[in-house]
């Protein structure tokens, strides 16, 4: 009695999985396979544990596949195969390495497919094609379906990785900014040069911005506009951005480019002294800090610590508004012209009390300063550099705080 061809195919399937099963066979299968993969993927070729990890998989694969040949489809993806996705991911490979090792095992596979469905191999009831589809068919389903799981691990195991290596960065940066020593470790980890000139920088935005300010983009603008390299960067706060600069020579942090930038951005700037040495990260970064809190109670977009340092030091007490008002009481009468004066009183002891430099900075005629120098003195009733570090410090602070800080307090 002849049997029906779904019986023919079904034992002819059985005696292919019996014989594809065999030792040798699935050696044979798994180096004929992985020789292509390793031939057209060098990033794997180039890793002995990854070309390990890759036998195994392949390997488990294949026999997962040949048991469930009989059965209706369900794909068990192998342990062995999850490890390889994960070993991928670790390395920092791309997805696109998963993908072609998938992609390259499907083509080997059809070969392999094609090869043991010759007429010579199969009953003589059995149709090829028919023998072909049965095992072209599934072994696709069980590639697709392989590929889309193994995805999942993947990602998730980047994802993983990332979070991991923001919070181990995070760590390290909280560590040095409270004090720790910078270490080889903490170098590599951050990719920062802590043996150079150490700039750090603080951006804020006002809470009326979107929480989504681009302040990292910001960042590399501003940073690429004072001619300073990319800075290593953490959120201190969904609005705000603390930032550090390793130079070989100390930047020279003329900020006049800038200030359209963040003007235009709505967000402040503010910034350390270059400092040099062990503790150069976090002395910066404290300077920059404090020249934030300073800077964002006062006018313009951006503020160095250099030019605010003695505000930050001596506060906003009943003592300093004390000396503001005895220093500049002649220069607060009111007057329109007192502004000016002031401003250019400022300037002139900024500039080491040198004219040219000052109409420079002022973008005036130098016997404009000496004239201005000359009325100042007068209303002052003495020498700017008699009392050159109280001026300088009380019209610092006037620039920050404002006339209006002035008045006594109420209590």
């Amino acid at each position: 009695m002849q049997q029906s061809s779904s019986t023919v195919a079904q034992q002819w399937l059985h005696d292919f999985v019996a014989a594809a099963l065999q030792g040798g066979e699935v050696r044979a299968f798994v180096r004929a396979v992985d020789d292509e993969i390793l031939g057209a993927i060098p990033e794997l070729a180039g890793d002995p544990s990854l070309v390990e990890e890759l036998h195994a998989s392949t390997r488990e694969h294949w026999r997962n596949f040949l048991v469930g040949l009989s059965d209706s489809h369900r794909l068990a993806l192998p342990p062995a195969a999850i490890a390889l996705s994960l070993s991928i991911a670790r390395r920092h490979l791309d997805i696109s390495i998963l993908l072609k090792v998938y992609r390259v095992a499907n083509k080997a596979t059809f070969r392999y497919v094609i090869d043991h469905t010759s007429p010579e191999t199969l009953p003589p009831t059995l149709p090829r094609d028919q023998a072909l589809l049965t095992l072209w068919l599934r072994a696709e389903q069980w590639i697709d379906e392989s590929i889309e799981q193994l995805i999942e691990h993947y990602t998730r195991e980047r994802a993983s990785l990332v979070e991991g290596a923001q919070a181990r960065r995070g760590e390290t940066i909280e560590a040095l900014v409270a004090g720790a020593e910078p270490t080889v470790a903490a170098e590599r980890l951050l990719g920062h040069r802590f043996a150079m000139w150490q700039t750090a920088l603080v951006l804020s935005a006002p809470p009326n911005t979107d929480e989504g300010a681009p302040l990292f983009d910001l960042a590399v603008r501003v940073c690429h506009a004072l001619g300073l390299p990319r800075p290593l960067t953490t959120l201190a706060g969904s609005r705000e951005l603390w930032g550090w600069v390793a130079t070989p020579e100390a930047p020279d942090l003329t900020t006049a480019s800038i200030t359209g930038v963040l003007e235009e951005a709505g967000v402040h700037l503010a910034l350390g002294r270059p400092c040099l040495g062990a503790t150069a990260f976090r002395t910066s970064h404290l300077q920059a800090v404090a020249a934030q809190r300073v800077g964002m109670r006062g006018p313009g977009p951006v503020h160095n610590y250099t030019d605010v340092e003695l505000v930050s030091l001596s506060g906003d007490g009943e003592l300093v508004r004390e000396m503001v008002r005895r220093e500049l009481a002649s220069l607060l009468t009111g007057a329109r012209a007192d502004e000016g004066l002031r401003s250019t009183a400022l300037a002139f002891l900024r500039a080491g009390q040198n004219v040219d430099l000052t109409a420079e900075r002022l973008f005036i005629h130098p016997n404009t300063v000496r004239y201005r120098i000359a009325r100042i003195e007068d209303q002052l009733g003495h020498r700017i550099a008699s009392r050159a570090a109280a001026l300088e410090l009380s019209l610092s602070w006037l620039e920050v705080y404002g006339v209006d800080a002035l008045t006594p307090n109420p209590h």
